[in-house]
Protein backbone atom coordinates (compact mmCIF):
# COMPACT_ATOMS: atom_id res chain seq x y z
CA UNK A 1 0.00 0.00 0.00
CA UNK A 2 1.36 3.68 -1.19
CA UNK A 3 1.27 5.87 2.07
CA UNK A 4 -1.12 9.30 1.70
CA UNK A 5 1.54 11.44 3.00
CA UNK A 6 0.07 15.13 2.71
CA UNK A 7 -2.68 17.30 3.74
CA UNK A 8 -2.89 18.21 -0.16
CA UNK A 9 -3.52 14.23 -0.82
CA UNK A 10 -6.10 14.38 1.65
CA UNK A 11 -7.71 17.25 1.00
CA UNK A 12 -8.25 15.60 -2.73
CA UNK A 13 -9.78 12.63 -1.52
CA UNK A 14 -12.50 14.38 0.50
CA UNK A 15 -13.36 16.47 -2.11
CA UNK A 16 -13.53 13.99 -4.80
CA UNK A 17 -16.01 12.01 -2.03
CA UNK A 18 -18.16 15.56 -1.47
CA UNK A 19 -18.45 15.47 -5.51
CA UNK A 20 -19.70 12.11 -5.52
CA UNK A 21 -21.97 12.75 -2.56
CA UNK A 22 -23.29 16.13 -4.32
CA UNK A 23 -24.08 14.39 -7.61
CA UNK A 24 -25.68 11.09 -5.61
CA UNK A 25 -27.97 13.47 -3.22
CA UNK A 26 -29.15 15.58 -6.50
CA UNK A 27 -30.25 11.89 -8.42
CA UNK A 28 -31.37 10.46 -5.31
CA UNK A 29 -34.24 14.10 -3.99
CA UNK A 30 -31.51 13.87 -0.69
CA UNK A 31 -30.66 17.18 1.43
CA UNK A 32 -27.69 18.06 2.50
CA UNK A 33 -25.16 21.12 2.99
CA UNK A 34 -21.48 21.87 4.48
CA UNK A 35 -20.89 22.99 8.02
CA UNK A 36 -18.34 23.69 10.57
CA UNK A 37 -15.31 24.54 8.99
CA UNK A 38 -15.81 23.49 5.66
CA UNK A 39 -18.60 25.86 5.39
CA UNK A 40 -16.43 28.73 6.96
CA UNK A 41 -14.06 27.15 4.75
CA UNK A 42 -16.04 27.98 1.45
CA UNK A 43 -17.06 31.47 2.64
CA UNK A 44 -13.46 32.40 3.94
CA UNK A 45 -11.56 31.15 1.62
CA UNK A 46 -13.83 29.46 -1.38
CA UNK A 47 -12.21 25.87 -0.49
CA UNK A 48 -10.42 24.23 2.32
CA UNK A 49 -9.32 26.28 5.66
CA UNK A 50 -5.49 25.82 4.31
CA UNK A 51 -4.19 23.44 7.28
CA UNK A 52 -7.55 21.83 7.52
CA UNK A 53 -8.08 18.26 5.43
CA UNK A 54 -11.51 17.14 6.42
CA UNK A 55 -14.93 17.92 4.76
CA UNK A 56 -17.93 17.67 7.46
CA UNK A 57 -21.97 18.00 6.00
CA UNK A 58 -25.32 17.90 7.87
CA UNK A 59 -28.24 15.81 6.42
CA UNK A 60 -31.57 15.44 7.86
CA UNK A 61 -32.43 12.82 9.60
CA UNK A 62 -34.66 11.20 7.54
CA UNK A 63 -32.54 11.48 4.22
CA UNK A 64 -29.52 10.46 6.99
CA UNK A 65 -31.35 6.99 6.59
CA UNK A 66 -32.08 6.89 2.99
CA UNK A 67 -28.40 7.60 2.15
CA UNK A 68 -27.48 4.69 4.72
CA UNK A 69 -29.49 2.27 3.18
CA UNK A 70 -28.28 3.05 -0.67
CA UNK A 71 -24.35 3.51 0.20
CA UNK A 72 -24.33 0.56 2.64
CA UNK A 73 -22.03 -2.30 2.64
CA UNK A 74 -23.70 -4.45 -0.11
CA UNK A 75 -24.35 -1.34 -2.60
CA UNK A 76 -21.20 -2.11 -4.22
CA UNK A 77 -20.22 1.70 -4.62
CA UNK A 78 -16.48 2.66 -4.18
CA UNK A 79 -18.36 5.44 -2.00
CA UNK A 80 -19.83 3.54 1.33
CA UNK A 81 -21.48 4.97 4.33
CA UNK A 82 -20.09 3.37 7.71
CA UNK A 83 -22.22 4.28 11.01
CA UNK A 84 -23.57 2.12 13.73
CA UNK A 85 -25.96 0.87 11.68
CA UNK A 86 -24.02 -0.81 9.22
CA UNK A 87 -20.40 -1.94 11.51
CA UNK A 88 -21.21 -3.13 14.68
CA UNK A 89 -17.91 -2.26 15.75
CA UNK A 90 -18.23 1.55 14.44
CA UNK A 91 -17.69 3.75 17.81
CA UNK A 92 -19.56 7.30 16.76
CA UNK A 93 -22.95 8.52 16.58
CA UNK A 94 -22.40 10.14 13.53
CA UNK A 95 -21.49 8.82 9.98
CA UNK A 96 -19.18 8.39 7.26
CA UNK A 97 -19.11 8.40 3.47
CA UNK A 98 -15.44 6.78 2.41
CA UNK A 99 -13.52 6.06 -0.29
CA UNK A 100 -12.89 1.94 -0.32
CA UNK A 101 -10.17 2.18 -2.07
CA UNK A 102 -8.10 4.00 0.74
CA UNK A 103 -7.50 2.54 4.18
CA UNK A 104 -7.46 4.71 7.68
CA UNK A 105 -6.75 3.60 10.87
CA UNK A 106 -6.97 6.63 13.97
CA UNK A 107 -4.68 6.85 16.30
CA UNK A 108 -7.95 5.66 18.93
CA UNK A 109 -7.19 2.53 18.00
CA UNK A 110 -10.70 1.75 16.85
CA UNK A 111 -11.04 -1.70 14.97
CA UNK A 112 -12.76 -2.07 11.83
CA UNK A 113 -12.01 -1.40 8.04
CA UNK A 114 -12.32 2.70 7.32
CA UNK A 115 -11.02 4.51 4.59
CA UNK A 116 -10.41 8.06 4.29
CA UNK A 117 -14.05 9.96 5.11
CA UNK A 118 -16.60 12.81 4.80
CA UNK A 119 -18.40 13.41 8.02
CA UNK A 120 -22.11 13.46 7.67
CA UNK A 121 -23.78 14.82 10.59
CA UNK A 122 -27.80 13.69 11.01
CA UNK A 123 -29.46 16.61 12.43
CA UNK A 124 -33.14 16.96 14.00
CA UNK A 125 -35.75 18.29 15.67
CA UNK A 126 -35.94 19.77 18.96
CA UNK A 127 -38.36 20.52 21.89
CA UNK A 128 -39.46 24.42 22.06
CA UNK A 129 -37.98 27.16 20.65
CA UNK A 130 -36.05 28.54 23.43
CA UNK A 131 -33.01 27.41 24.68
CA UNK A 132 -34.26 26.48 28.46
CA UNK A 133 -36.57 24.34 26.30
CA UNK A 134 -34.47 22.27 24.93
CA UNK A 135 -31.27 22.21 26.85
CA UNK A 136 -31.73 19.65 28.66
CA UNK A 137 -31.92 17.03 26.05
CA UNK A 138 -28.85 18.52 24.49
CA UNK A 139 -27.22 18.35 27.48
CA UNK A 140 -28.07 14.69 28.41
CA UNK A 141 -26.59 13.99 25.00
CA UNK A 142 -23.10 16.02 25.60
CA UNK A 143 -22.84 13.42 28.85
CA UNK A 144 -23.99 10.49 26.89
CA UNK A 145 -21.32 11.59 24.79
CA UNK A 146 -18.43 11.53 27.33
CA UNK A 147 -19.39 8.53 28.57
CA UNK A 148 -18.98 6.96 25.18
CA UNK A 149 -15.62 7.98 25.08
CA UNK A 150 -14.31 7.44 27.98
CA UNK A 151 -15.55 4.21 27.24
CA UNK A 152 -13.49 3.33 24.09
CA UNK A 153 -10.02 4.09 26.51
CA UNK A 154 -8.15 2.50 28.43
CA UNK A 155 -7.74 3.85 32.01
CA UNK A 156 -4.25 5.21 31.29
CA UNK A 157 -6.16 7.00 28.05
CA UNK A 158 -8.71 7.99 30.54
CA UNK A 159 -6.26 9.54 33.39
CA UNK A 160 -4.09 11.30 31.01
CA UNK A 161 -7.37 13.17 29.20
CA UNK A 162 -8.67 14.05 32.08
CA UNK A 163 -5.73 15.19 33.36
CA UNK A 164 -5.83 13.13 36.78
CA UNK A 165 -4.45 11.23 38.65
CA UNK A 166 -5.42 7.53 39.88
CA UNK A 167 -7.55 6.57 43.17
CA UNK A 168 -10.41 4.13 43.59
CA UNK A 169 -13.48 6.17 43.06
CA UNK A 170 -11.93 7.58 39.18
CA UNK A 171 -10.95 3.22 38.19
CA UNK A 172 -14.58 2.04 39.59
CA UNK A 173 -16.27 5.33 37.22
CA UNK A 174 -14.12 4.35 34.24
CA UNK A 175 -14.63 0.59 34.92
CA UNK A 176 -18.71 0.91 34.76
CA UNK A 177 -18.24 2.97 31.50
CA UNK A 178 -16.41 0.21 30.12
CA UNK A 179 -18.13 -2.94 31.06
CA UNK A 180 -21.74 -0.80 30.35
CA UNK A 181 -20.07 -0.64 26.44
CA UNK A 182 -20.10 2.11 24.32
CA UNK A 183 -21.81 0.21 21.74
CA UNK A 184 -24.78 0.59 24.16
CA UNK A 185 -24.28 3.57 25.08
CA UNK A 186 -24.47 4.62 21.29
CA UNK A 187 -27.54 3.23 20.54
CA UNK A 188 -29.05 5.15 23.46
CA UNK A 189 -27.81 8.60 22.06
CA UNK A 190 -29.55 7.32 18.77
CA UNK A 191 -32.43 6.78 20.39
CA UNK A 192 -32.57 10.08 22.22
CA UNK A 193 -31.45 12.02 18.93
CA UNK A 194 -34.39 10.54 17.30
CA UNK A 195 -37.01 11.47 19.82
CA UNK A 196 -38.62 15.05 17.75
CA UNK A 197 -38.80 14.89 14.15
CA UNK A 198 -37.70 17.89 11.94
CA UNK A 199 -40.51 18.60 10.06
CA UNK A 200 -43.08 20.78 12.32
CA UNK A 201 -39.65 21.78 14.54
CA UNK A 202 -38.86 25.45 15.25
CA UNK A 203 -35.72 24.88 16.49
CA UNK A 204 -33.29 21.98 14.95
CA UNK A 205 -29.84 20.81 15.97
CA UNK A 206 -26.80 17.70 15.42
CA UNK A 207 -27.18 16.59 19.10
CA UNK A 208 -26.61 12.67 18.22
CA UNK A 209 -23.00 13.75 18.97
CA UNK A 210 -23.39 15.48 22.16
CA UNK A 211 -21.16 18.37 21.14
CA UNK A 212 -22.38 21.78 21.61
CA UNK A 213 -25.34 24.00 22.06
CA UNK A 214 -23.76 26.71 19.72
CA UNK A 215 -25.21 23.78 16.32
CA UNK A 216 -28.62 24.34 17.69
CA UNK A 217 -30.25 27.20 15.57
CA UNK A 218 -33.95 27.87 14.48
CA UNK A 219 -35.20 25.36 11.75
CA UNK A 220 -35.41 28.66 9.09
CA UNK A 221 -31.45 28.94 8.91
CA UNK A 222 -31.37 25.31 7.28
CA UNK A 223 -34.55 24.97 6.01
CA UNK A 224 -33.46 26.31 2.60
CA UNK A 225 -29.87 25.43 0.95
CA UNK A 226 -28.34 27.61 -1.39
CA UNK A 227 -24.74 27.12 -3.49
CA UNK A 228 -21.28 28.32 -2.30
CA UNK A 229 -17.83 28.11 -4.37
CA UNK A 230 -15.53 25.11 -2.93
CA UNK A 231 -12.32 24.54 -4.80
CA UNK A 232 -14.08 25.26 -7.98
CA UNK A 233 -16.98 23.46 -7.54
CA UNK A 234 -20.69 24.17 -5.95
CA UNK A 235 -21.72 22.67 -2.95
CA UNK A 236 -24.75 23.24 -0.65
CA UNK A 237 -25.07 25.47 1.88
CA UNK A 238 -27.48 26.20 4.55
CA UNK A 239 -29.44 29.80 3.07
CA UNK A 240 -28.59 31.52 6.65
CA UNK A 241 -25.02 30.54 6.18
CA UNK A 242 -24.12 33.92 7.82
CA UNK A 243 -26.25 33.43 11.00
CA UNK A 244 -24.54 29.74 11.59
CA UNK A 245 -21.31 30.81 11.32
CA UNK A 246 -21.48 34.16 13.36
CA UNK A 247 -23.07 31.87 15.94
CA UNK A 248 -20.58 29.26 15.97
CA UNK A 249 -17.28 31.27 15.54
CA UNK A 250 -18.07 34.91 16.16
CA UNK A 251 -16.14 37.09 13.40
CA UNK A 252 -15.66 34.68 10.88
CA UNK A 253 -13.80 35.98 8.41
CA UNK A 254 -10.81 36.95 10.59
CA UNK A 255 -7.98 34.48 10.60
CA UNK A 256 -6.91 32.91 14.28
CA UNK A 257 -3.49 33.24 15.47
CA UNK A 258 -0.57 31.62 12.89
CA UNK A 259 0.22 29.07 16.44
CA UNK A 260 -3.48 27.55 16.01
CA UNK A 261 -3.51 27.25 12.23
CA UNK A 262 -2.56 23.53 12.50
CA UNK A 263 -4.71 20.30 11.57
CA UNK A 264 -6.36 18.53 14.55
CA UNK A 265 -6.47 15.00 13.15
CA UNK A 266 -4.77 12.00 14.20
CA UNK A 267 -4.48 9.13 11.91
CA UNK A 268 -2.55 7.41 9.14
CA UNK A 269 -3.89 6.66 5.51
CA UNK A 270 -2.71 4.48 2.51
CA UNK A 271 -3.72 3.84 -0.76
CA UNK A 272 -5.21 -0.15 -1.18
CA UNK A 273 -3.62 -0.16 -4.18
CA UNK A 274 -0.79 1.81 -6.24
Amino acid sequence: MKKIETIEEMQKIALDILVFIDQFCREHGLKYFMVDGTLLGAVRHHGFIPWDDDIDIWMPREDYDKITELLGPDSGSRYQMINIRTADWYRYAFGKIMDTKTRLVEDLGYSGEMGVYVDVFPYDGLPGEKEEDYAPLVKQCIQMEAHRGFSCRTYREYLEYGNCKSNPFKFAKWLARKLYGSRRILKKQDELARSYPVKGAKMVGCICDGYRLGDMMPASVVEKTTELEFEGHRFQAPAGYEYYLKKLYGDYMKLPPEEERVTHHHYQAWWKET
